[in-house]
């Protein structure tokens, strides 16, 4: 869609920048599915434990590499 185009009246504009949240994809059983099965891997892969664990990792590496460094500065 080009810069500028038109997407909604004016009036619907309106009463849209009323609301507090808006979204045309609430309720829609496909993206539900979607982000159901997305939810789904996450969880059976246990991503988030992997993300902690590689996180922690890379914080304690970078500590270990100021410790370092600011030793030189001291």
């Amino acid at each position: 869609m080009p810069l500028g185009a038109v997407v909604t009246t004016p009036e619907i504009a309106q009463v849209m920048a009323q609301k507090i949240q808006f979204n045309t994809f609430g309720g829609n059983p496909v993206c539900s599915a979607g982000g159901h099965e997305v939810l789904r891997v996450i969880d059976q892969e246990r991503r988030q434990e992997h993300c902690s664990d590689v996180g922690s990792h890379m914080l304690g590496r970078l500590r270990e590499l100021q410790r370092r460094h600011d030793s030189n500065f001291s």
